[in-house]
């Protein structure tokens, strides 16, 4: 598949920023769910950089890439009676966020955050690009509590769009930690100071352009695909040495759903899909 110039920018701008940063995380992921007649098989891998301006302010870099295959044609959940031949459907992403972290006080925080993202079917085109993105402002209640309200346009429901975000969070104890919120919530316990265990809630969305469209029963045109769902897991890290980790996770995966679109997002239909099990594993390197 040829790579268009600009996807080629989006995977060097955060290689060639590492030589200014601070930090650096390198992870894969493969991960794997169960649907009608097949699964959806992703395989990820990121780059995180990050530098500290200054004692108060950040400059994180985050790049990813994701293959995302469901083994089926995506044409059988539109199309009635349609034999899918037991073919593969493949979506490409690249997801690059730049995120600036700016102490305005010592107990208040604001995160700007830009995303621009290119997800298609095997060929970009310009209108794959979308911007995503938000602010965020944190606020330190304690030396144990605090809370984030912010807006940003995500696409955990299948398709881009503005929503709220919040959360409250709990130090119990040097051990334990828990979030309280949208679109992720987690409660992790560390019974030492390499493993870590994690129970976890997550919105998670995701929106592709096809390419080419579908023609339905009712005649309308389709030319894009979301996916979203709610998972809940049980997450466990290892810290296998000093730059090493390692993290397996498991669980259920519930309101699990295919959004399809016209390409101004005018007529939307829902395909409602099973309920089940969700695994991953993910490998972590930091520099």
């Amino acid at each position: 598949m040829r790579i268009n110039n600009y996807t080629k920018l989006l995977i060097l701008i955060p290689l060639f920023s590492v030589y200014a940063q601070k930090g650096l995380t390198i992870d894969l992921n493969i991960k794997t769910e169960p649907i009608e007649d097949g699964s959806i098989n992703q395989t990820g891998i990121g780059i995180q950089c990050f530098k500290n301006m200054g004692t108060k302010n950040k400059l994180t870099n985050t790049f990813r890439y994701k293959n995302t295959t469901v083994t089926n044609e995506i044409k059988n959940y539109l199309t009635k009676n349609y034999a899918a031949n037991n073919d593969a459907t493949r979506f490409t992403s690249f997801e690059n966020t730049f995120e600036f972290s700016l102490q305005l006080k010592a107990k208040t925080k604001l995160t700007l955050a830009i995303e621009p993202t290119a997800n298609y079917e095997s060929n970009f085109n310009i209108s794959d690009l979308i911007l995503l993105g938000g602010i965020e402002l944190s606020q330190s209640l304690n030396k144990n509590n605090s809370i984030t309200v912010g807006v940003k346009k995500m696409t955990v429901f299948g398709k881009p769009e503005m929503l709220p975000t919040f959360a409250y969070y709990h130090q119990f104890n040097k051990d334990t930690y828990l979030k309280l919120g949208f679109p992720s919530s987690e409660l992790s316990y560390s019974n030492s100071i390499r493993n870590k265990f994690s129970l976890n809630n997550d919105f998670s969305g995701s929106s592709y352009s096809l390419n080419s469209p579908i023609l339905t029963q009712d005649l309308n045109t389709i030319t894009k695909v979301g996916f979203s769902q709610m998972e809940t897991t049980l997450q466990f890290e290892r810290n296998m040495d000093t730059s090493w980790y390692i993290s397996l996770k498991g669980g259920y995966s519930s309101n699990k759903e295919f959004t399809f679109s016209d390409e101004t997002r005018t007529n939307e239909m829902g395909k409602s899909l099973k309920n089940g099990g969700i695994f991953s594993i993910n490998i972590k390197y930091k520099l």
